[in-house]
């Protein structure tokens, strides 16, 4: 079981790095004005079409995370906690899946999207809360590592709150290119609503070696 996990829990942060790369990359392609727009318009759905595959990862690690923790005594909850876990772990992944697929169309899941905006923020303040308080005082898990690497799991939540607020101009902007065609003032407003996100992704990337080199080195 824990072997099983453990290399889930592997799988899944190579799936979520990995998109981000390929995230980063197409949104490089959406901004090229010397491509054509239809192109470009095509590029942007993929483009989403990988990055949810990411936003599906962070509920999926953290489900495998806490459920390593209770198989591997790192925190000091029954066994019976597991249920809960992967039920939330599968409704939220379920909920992105929804807010996915009705891509803002006012569709039945546009009203999860505050729901699962709450449902961020409230975790990432349980992790960063946990994160801390395991460093400081080893509880409720064990081991000053494990801390951090829940202090940079809740650090990548927030970020990645931030970015979602700051990627909002972008959707109007492109919308308007591919409406009225490219033009110095279009090409501008899509540049810079999306390029004003570069520096948050990039600290999640470094966020989630963190992550990992916490797991692999394990420092007392």
């Amino acid at each position: 079981m824990t072997d099983a996990l453990l290399i889930a829990h592997i799988a899944v942060f190579g799936a979520w790095f990995g998109t981000d790369l390929a995230t980063f990359y197409l949104s490089r392609q959406v901004l090229d004005a010397t491509v054509v727009v239809p192109t470009r318009a095509h590029l942007a759905k993929v483009m989403l079409g990988v990055e949810v595959i990411a936003r599906l990862c962070l509920p999926t690690t953290l489900v495998l995370g806490l459920t390593l923790s209770i198989d591997l005594g790192y925190v000091s909850w029954q066994q019976w906690w597991i249920f809960p876990i992967w039920l939330t772990g599968v409704l939220w992944v379920a909920m992105v899946w929804a807010i996915h697929r009705d891509g803002g169309t006012g569709g039945p899941a546009t009203s999860l999207t505050g729901l699962d905006l709450w449902l961020r923020t409230l975790v990432c303040l349980a992790v960063l809360a946990a994160g801390v308080a395991t460093v400081v005082a080893d509880v409720p898990f064990t081991g000053v590592w494990l801390g951090v690497k829940l202090l940079a799991f809740g650090t990548i939540m927030a970020i990645g709150i931030r970015v979602r607020f700051l990627l909002r101009p972008f959707a109007a902007s492109f919308a308007r290119l591919v409406s009225a065609g490219s033009s110095p003032e279009a090409e501008s407003a899509v540049r810079r609503a999306l390029r004003r996100a570069y520096p948050y992704v990039i600290s999640i990337w470094v966020m989630l070696l963190l992550a990992v080199s916490m797991a692999v080195i394990k420092p007392v």
